[in-house]
């Protein structure tokens, strides 16, 4: 713990490298960094691909807000849609359902939820509406309406009442670009535990290969294990209440128009939830792990959503009544965790972070700070677990797991419904993620309603409430009609939606055909080696390009984003590029430049006349935002600036500027691919007609949007198109068709077309690239299988 005498910055170290990790990196670094403390997050990095999918409260909308977070660029990097509502179905009963919306329903009438009077209008044999139908985001909904309209404008935006359906572990990976471009310190190592001090506080944490990270304030975000407050210092579980303490999620195709909120269904064995996400629709199914075993659950899954892809098998742990001990603070799971029905874990992860700040330790009072700490979020944590059983007690399906449920009643939620059931109102409370209109919400869709109104409204004049009531919910429908399609939000971040149709293939590159393949040379190897000492994470893929002299298939290229290389990138890259033989005079311009830009690429090609390296300097946050905007007018954007020299010639590197050239439609690419080819006669209507080709492909299968750039060599006037079709969620597979004579005609024999595309067909197709080279003669260049680090 810090001491009133200390001189030197704080230091917080932070454990673990998960949601909760990167989540407190990135808004404790903004909140504490004008008073000194460092920040260092020691743990594993995120893997690649895709992970369980995670539905958000609007709390996190507003956390993301805070930081000044681009809702465009989030959305597109964590495959996000938007959630404004839960829709329940079969849950207290079979065959009955009911909304549970976010935001205001109904404006209060003199400091009272308008409940009240929706309740006194209905007793004496008023509109049969549903109290949810006065909430606009449940119109919005059922609607399949997202939360603003095109411009981004309406009232659920300015009150940050909505949530999103999203990638966790993308989600994780975005946070800690945030926090790492924030000055916060990674350490990617696994904590074998911690040493301890005189005093009992720890230390330091111990890593994996006998290294260590001293601290004087420490996060346990290590998840179940709990590796500091649990293992280290002794803390005890306790025993939670949870229905369903074990979960089974799976992947299923996207939605073709996603609904923008989140499925619940109760099913003998438990519930499940359906979360559509932008690239796919997660399935979860809670049960009890002592009534179902995993088997049966995977099957009970599969029999309610089909067969689908990347089964992932968890378990809810219980948790901890002293989330603080000593100088050790738990976060996440190794705190407590909840059932993730209704969102509260990361809504207590960010209220936990809320109120550390508030308790941060200066010197004095620790003890004082750390008793109230815990018995705030003790008080937030118990209020989530009420709200989660008065899910289950309201229920009347006959199962076992719903009757034992029903059976664990808490103390504080009997007294709650006692209260509601004689005198018609729920006490607020000053603080919680649940709050009063929640649990109207909740009672009225379970058709659980006091036996009369609360008695200040019930005893008032109410001949004016049927008229008022009907005004509030036409302004609920105006307000909700305001708003644009959900389909038509989301196309414009992630492209079309495709057509229901089988499993989707997410395929992420094979060990053997990852960076080890960059050892095969010396030249590849010192990229390699370069790359890999930085720690960082970082992207990958491959590319084959095609010229009448024959197939280069050893082609690489790594991304690194520019948070991952420290505080001075600039002098990072001209370290990386010196050893990488780039003449000083392009190594100090990318240098200068790379401080304004967001990506870094290095390359490494074997061709015909040896060893080339690559470097492009991307700067993508300019080109997403005017996308994001459709600023369709106006010069080209510069993309990336691109070097390319020989590891052993003396000759001076070629520089390429690739452009976007605000053109959106693929109608729009295709005008520019023919007035390109026309240019181009007839030594380039081969590449030309792939081109075109490709593009009527990803119009017909891609879900996504085509990003089109042009590149121009410095100087000259050779011009080449570039297609990233990433975002399409094609397939090398689906183009082999069109790529196999598109080789051949530059004399490619078909043996060799077979091999190199049978190799690849398994992988997410990239980019389609073309042109004439220097030499006049045509190429074509294939990327694929990107994948991380």
């Amino acid at each position: 713990m810090l001491e009133p005498s200390r001189t030197a910055p704080p230091r917080l170290v932070i454990a673990g490298g998960g949601l909760a990790a990167w989540t407190a990196a990135a808004y404790l670094r903004r909140m504490l960094r004008r008073v000194g403390w460092t920040v260092t997050v020691v743990g594993p990095v995120p893997p690649a691909g895709p992970s369980v999918g995670l539905a958000t409260r609007p709390i996190l909308t507003r956390f993301l807000r805070g930081l000044g977070i681009d809702e465009a660029i989030f959305m597109r990097r964590c495959g996000a849609t938007y959630r404004v509502a839960s829709r329940f179905d079969d849950w207290f009963e079979a065959g009955q359902g009911h909304w549970h919306p976010f935001g205001v329903c109904g404006p209060r009438i003199n400091g009272r939820d308008l409940f009240h009077y929706w309740l006194k209008h209905r007793n004496e044999g008023g509109s049969g509406a549903a109290y949810a139908d006065y909430a606009p985001q449940a119109l919005m909904a059922a609607a399949g309406r997202g939360p603003r309209n095109e411009t981004g404008v309406s009232s659920a935006v300015e009150a940050s009442s909505y949530g999103y359906h999203l990638d966790r572990t993308a989600l994780v990976r975005f946070l800690r670009e945030i926090a790492l471009s924030e000055g916060v310190r990674a350490v990617p190592a696994r904590v074998l535990g911690a040493s301890r001090d005189f005093s009992g506080n720890i230390r330091s944490l111990d890593l994996e290969g006998g290294a260590s990270v001293e601290g004087d304030l420490f996060l346990d975000c290590t998840g179940a294990a709990a590796l500091l407050i649990g293992e280290t210092l002794g803390e005890a579980w306790i025993a939670d209440s949870a229905a369903c303490d074990s979960l089974v999620s799976l992947s299923l195709p996207p939605a073709p128009d996603p609904p923008p909120f989140t499925t619940y269904a109760g099913l003998p064995e438990g519930w499940t939830a359906s979360l559509p996400l932008a690239g796919r629709t997660e399935a979860v199914l809670a049960y009890d792990g002592e009534t179902t075993t995993p088997e049966a659950a995977e099957a009970a899954l599969q029999a309610a959503f089909g067969l689908g892809e990347h089964i992932v098998h968890r378990s809810l742990p219980s948790g901890r009544r002293n989330p603080w001990l000593r100088n050790v603070v738990a976060l996440g799971a190794a705190a407590r965790a909840v059932e993730p029905l209704a969102g509260f874990g990361l809504d207590l992860d960010l209220v936990a972070l809320e109120a550390f700040v508030a308790h941060l330790p200066r010197g004095e009072g620790a003890e004082i700070l750390r008793r109230s700490y815990t018995a705030r979020m003790n008080r937030l944590h118990d209020d989530a677990l009420e709200a989660l059983a008065a899910h289950y007690v309201l229920g009347r399906r006959p199962e076992p797991v719903w009757a034992a449920a029903r059976a664990k009643l808490p103390e504080g939620l009997a007294d709650r419904l006692d209260l509601y059931e004689v005198a018609g109102h729920v006490v607020p409370r000053e603080e919680a993620v649940f709050g009063e209109t929640d649990y109207y919400l909740l009672f009225t869709g379970a058709d659980f309603l006091p036996r009369r109104a609360f008695a200040p409204v019930d005893v008032a004049d109410g001949r004016e409430i049927g008229g008022y009531l009907a005004e509030i919910r036409a302004r609920a429908a105006q307000v909700a009609d305001a708003t644009a399609l959900h389909a038509s939000l989301l196309e414009p971040l992630h492209g079309t939606a495709p057509a229901a149709g089988p499993v989707a293939r997410i395929t992420v590159a094979a060990t053997a055909s990852g960076p080890a393949s960059l050892r095969r040379t010396p030249e590849g190897t010192r990229l390699a080696d370069l790359v890999a000492g930085l720690g960082q994470p970082y992207g990958y893929e491959r590319s084959v390009k095609a010229t009448p002299g024959g197939l280069q298939v050893e082609r690489f290229l790594v991304s690194l984003h520019r948070t991952s290389l420290g505080l001075q990138p600039g002098q990072t890259l001209d370290t990386l590029a010196e050893k990488l033989g780039l003449p000083e005079r392009e190594r100090a311009e990318a240098a200068g430049l790379i401080g304004e830009a967001d990506v870094l690429h290095l390359g490494y090609e074997d061709g015909p006349s040896g060893a080339l390296y690559k470097l492009y300097v991307e700067w993508s946050a300019d080109t997403d935002t005017a996308w994001q905007k459709a600023e369709t007018k106006g010069e080209p954007l510069l993309v990336h600036r691109a070097y390319k020299w020989s590891s052993h010639a003396a000759t001076p590197p070629v520089v390429t500027l690739y452009h976007w050239p605000r053109v959106r439609a693929a109608a729009e690419i295709g005008a520019r691919l023919t007035r390109m080819g026309a240019d181009w006669g007839e030594a380039g209507s081969g590449v030309i007609g792939l081109a075109h080709a490709v593009l009527g492909l990803a119009q017909e299968r891609g879900r996504g949007a085509i990003h089109y750039l042009e590149a121009r060599e410095e100087p000259g006037p050779r011009l080449s198109y570039d297609l990233n079709l990433y975002a399409c969620g094609l397939m090398v597979a689906d183009v082999e068709p069109l790529l196999a004579p598109a080789f051949a005609d530059l004399g490619i024999a078909p043996q060799a077309v077979a091999a190199v595309l049978g190799e690849r067909r398994d992988e997410a197709l990239g980019h389609v690239a073309g042109g004439l080279g220097r030499d006049g003669r045509p190429f074509l260049t294939v990327y694929s299988g990107m994948a991380g680090s």
